[in-house]
């Protein structure tokens, strides 16, 4: 009898567990393959200089990670992370997104720039780092 009252105590929690409704409710990001005129309003346009200069120009920015990503007319990029150091690459537009790429002395950067929204009012960044894969939200700088 005893048996038999544990198995139904552990099947009824099993049971309770697993009820969707006492979840917290968890979203999945929605990305949208966009026009290349979406995404060119993030693009400077002007080629980069050897003296980027972020205040002014249009940037995508996470304060939190830190990163910051200036894109230019010219297939360059500029970032500044706080954290590691600043530098160069090169984009590219393909399949819907901005594809960033930059060679580094200890790895190489792959990052893409990804729309959140249908006319890519909002993006995020999708890399991977030491930890893992990452999915960054982004605020734009001087973007209208």
């Amino acid at each position: 009898m005893v048996k038999g009252l544990i198995a139904l105590l552990i099947s009824s929690l099993f049971l309770v567990g697993c009820n969707p409704a006492d979840r917290p409710e968890t979203s999945e990001l929605r990305t949208f393959q966009v026009q290349k005129s979406d995404l060119m309003k993030m693009v400077n346009n002007k080629e980069m200089s050897a003296d980027v200069d972020l205040t002014r120009d249009k940037t995508i920015l996470n304060r939190d990670y830190p990163i910051e990503v200036a894109l230019y007319r010219d297939g360059k990029w500029f970032y500044d992370l706080p954290n590691l150091d600043t530098g160069t690459g090169t984009w590219k537009i393909e399949d819907g997104m901005i594809k960033l790429y930059a060679e580094r002395r200890l790895f190489d950067m792959y990052i893409e720039v990804v729309a959140t929204e249908e006319r890519a009012d909002q993006v995020v960044l999708k890399f991977r780092d030491r930890f893992g894969p990452r999915i960054l939200e982004t605020e734009k700088i001087n973007i209208p």
